[in-house]
């Protein structure tokens, strides 16, 4: 049987998420994939695909360097060659994660068959305190109302995509687990003195950094010293006015406040004891996919989107969202009761992540999809 080809569009900003899909899809599908990266970037993304997808002779792929911010009208012009690369494959579908708003709705539109192509919205809800919230709204209820053939990644998304607009074709198919490649330290976190608490990805408002520096703070304070906080990330806004100056124990705290390079990830999750998701509101994480990659138990805030993925005292921990005290409590609690943490959790948060998201049964969902368009 002749392969199916598949015309696939990313941003940089989500080769991690598409890059393990494509991997795997490749087996059943030609793939010609244009990765859009922004200007300014500094990445090495080529050196990085290469890593994982090595000589793939299904998959071709093209990186198109942008010169312009995405607001700039010199995008249509880019726009219109990347649409144009995408056809000359002649393909039996296009996937397109590359967005590139505000003028990429418009441009697939006009130039591309929209029964053949299916979208990835990663944010039909924006998240409270997003930057930009207000237009990004704006942006990605034109984005879903422009296509009917779309992709979402958890469940909570699915229903809210359902309750915002009729009639669509969807796809829910989980994140992969985003894989930084194995640690090169050595690391008992049972015999390690210091329990070690991670925050790791963009800080941005609505993720509640404060949150656990209050949290962290409220600990100090009763005389528990036997912990650290790293916060791990780059920050956009003014990280010195707005997070460090509520730090009353410097020492407590490894700041790493700037873009953590991809290889020294997987050591940062090595010596960590717990992954801290203090967030008021999200779509779905990515950040959290890291933590089940390498099985570090989270202790998340109880907003509905992470109790697909986090059971509270059986899979992970969860407090009460905007509570500096409730996290601080489960901060206590994970010090004092690690063992049973580092075992119990561990292991049940090992044998969901095994079930419910693995690689294959993801790209299945994938294949299964796209065989009935």
């Amino acid at each position: 049987m002749n392969k199916k080809k598949i015309s696939w569009i990313t941003p940089s900003c989500f080769i991690d998420v598409d890059l393990p899909i494509i991997n795997l899809l490749a087996k059943d599908y030609f793939i010609d994939w244009q990765i859009v990266v922004e200007n300014n970037q500094e990445i090495d993304y080529e050196l990085y695909v290469k890593s994982v997808l090595k000589d793939n002779p299904n998959v071709q792929v093209y990186f198109f360097y942008l010169t312009h911010r995405l607001r700039s009208l010199h995008n249509i012009i880019d726009l219109i060659r990347i649409i144009k690369r995408a056809r000359a494959f002649l393909p039996n579908l296009y996937y397109i994660s590359a967005a590139m708003h505000p003028y990429g709705t418009m441009m697939y539109r006009l130039m591309l068959p929209k029964r053949n192509v299916v979208i990835a919205c990663h944010n039909v809800s924006t998240p409270r305190g997003a930057n930009s919230e207000k237009w990004a709204k704006k942006l990605t209820n034109m984005w879903i109302r422009s296509f009917k053939n779309i992709q979402v990644f958890s469940r909570s998304q699915e229903v809210i995509l359902k309750e915002k607009v009729h009639g669509k074709n969807i796809l829910m198919a989980h994140l992969a687990l985003k894989d930084y490649g194995e640690s090169t330290i050595e690391v008992n976190k049972k015999e390690e003195r210091t329990f070690r608490f991670l925050f790791f990805g963009n800080i941005v408002a609505y993720k509640r950094v404060d949150l656990l520096i209050e949290a962290a703070n409220i600990l100090h304070d009763r005389g528990i010293e036997n912990f650290k906080v790293r916060i791990a990330g780059s920050c956009n806004c003014n990280w010195e006015q707005n997070y460090a100056s509520f730090i009353k124990c410097p020492d407590v705290f490894e700041l790493m406040i700037r873009r953590i390079p991809n290889e020294d990830v997987a050591n940062m999750f090595a010596d960590s004891h717990v992954f801290v998701m203090p967030y008021q509101d999200i779509a779905q994480s990515g950040a959290i996919t890291v933590a089940f990659r390498y099985n570090v138990v989270t202790l998340v805030s109880d907003i509905p989107q992470f109790k697909e993925f986090v059971e509270d005292g059986v899979t992970g921990l969860a407090f009460q969202s905007g509570n500096a005290g409730d996290l601080a409590d489960k901060m206590q609690w994970c010090i004092e009761n690690r063992d049973v943490l580092l075992k119990e959790l561990s292991v049940n948060q090992k044998n969901f992540v095994d079930k419910e998201l693995s690689l294959t049964s993801i790209v299945a969902k994938y294949k299964d999809f796209f065989s009935k368009l």
